[in-house]
């Protein structure tokens, strides 16, 4: 069985020629040297396939047993189905965040809402699809609601990422809190803020993150100046994030991962929960937000590999635990991951999801 995969709309076509896309994409795909998760999503699930499956990008001369749109959507994609369709290729529509639920309240960034095209779009495609799979169990809820075929396929981890070093916290004592992502979204931190100035003295946050000063250009004005407000209080460190490699080699010194959210927006109960998965994989215990996913990875895992926060009083608790527990990793952390999350496991998930559509 061969799989074309399809990932951030990139269709490749003459036109794509004119758009940016390097010539040789229309003989081997449209790829992005695998900068963004969901390039590096697709290859890790590609690199565990058995013999007999092949996983690669769609190149638009080769037949396809199955077509995967993998956060791809929009006019140049239901081109692309048609066509697909004509000749008998299954089609697949990968969801990653929620673009169904509309929501018109203030958002601090305006990428944290869909708009009207975007769920449209969505929409269109998640109901044309022959199978959705969707990278949380709240997401695919929601997708069901319009197609019965849809899957939950969580994110996955290389086998290798699996490691337990000597933690080093520093000789100050602070307990490193590790945060990592697009630092268009670390405002996120704000959903904590309180109670992280609270332990001002006994943390040291530090932020993984691409270029700060481009990522906060997006943010309305008093949100700007409430996080330079939160910065200006708590002793942190920018760190600029270069490699997976180099993101677990940052956690191996030790530490927690936390991942605060603002969930009254719809927007964010859809992601998926490898924000926090991959720290865990190197023993970091996760405090995090009630997003669904990390409450499926709450559920599955011993109360020492993560803290689930609702509110203030539990960030408090949360806090005060990850501040007095021993500073070394937690193999109830890494345990989880092993169990539920690694790329072996989620390729077979995935196959069988993709099987189901034919």
């Amino acid at each position: 069985m061969r799989v074309g995969f399809i990932v951030n709309s990139r269709v490749p076509s003459f036109d794509a020629i004119r758009r940016g896309m390097p010539p040789w994409g229309l003989a081997l795909g449209w790829d992005d040297a695998g900068a963004t998760m969901s390039y590096m999503r697709f290859r890790w699930l590609a690199r565990f396939q058995p013999e007999g499956i092949h996983y690669e990008l769609y190149r638009p001369w080769r037949f396809y047993e199955a077509v995967v749109f993998m956060k791809s959507m929009g006019a140049a994609c239901m081109e692309t189905i048609a066509r697909l369709r004509k000749v008998g290729t299954a089609v697949l529509f990968e969801a990653n965040v929620d673009y169904y639920t509309t929501w018109n309240g203030l958002v601090p960034m305006a990428d944290m809402a869909p708009t009207p095209q975007q769920k449209a779009d969505a929409e269109q495609i998640t109901k044309m699809a022959n199978a959705v799979i969707a990278s949380s169990r709240h997401l695919t809820q929601i997708c069901a609601r319009m197609n019965p075929a849809a899957h939950w396929v969580a994110d996955n981890i290389l086998p290798e990422f699996l490691t337990l070093s000597r933690w080093n916290t520093g000789p100050d004592g602070r307990l490193p809190v590790w945060w990592s992502g697009m630092a268009a979204k670390s405002f996120e931190l704000l959903a904590a803020e309180e109670s992280l100035l609270h332990f001002q003295d006994r943390i040291h946050l530090h932020m993984v993150m691409d270029d700060f000063s481009q990522g906060k250009a997006k943010w309305r004005p008093e949100v700007s100046t409430r996080f330079e407000t939160f910065l200006s209080k708590i002793p942190h460190t920018f760190h600029r994030f270069k490699s997976i490699p180099h993101l677990l080699k940052l956690y191996s010194t030790g530490g927690v991962i936390i991942s605060p959210r603002f969930l009254e927006i719809p927007y964010n109960l859809g992601h998926s929960e490898w924000k926090i998965t991959l720290g865990m994989a190197c023993g970091l215990p996760a405090l995090a937000s009630p997003q669904p996913s990390y409450e499926d990875v709450a559920q599955r895992a011993h109360p020492d590999a993560i803290r689930i926060c609702r509110n203030y009083f539990h960030w408090e608790e949360a806090l005060e635990w990850a501040c007095t527990r021993p500073q070394q990793p937690s193999e109830e952390a890494q345990e989880v991951v092993r169990r539920h999350y690694l790329s072996p496991l989620i390729a077979e998930q995935h196959r069988k999801a993709v099987q189901s559509a034919l």
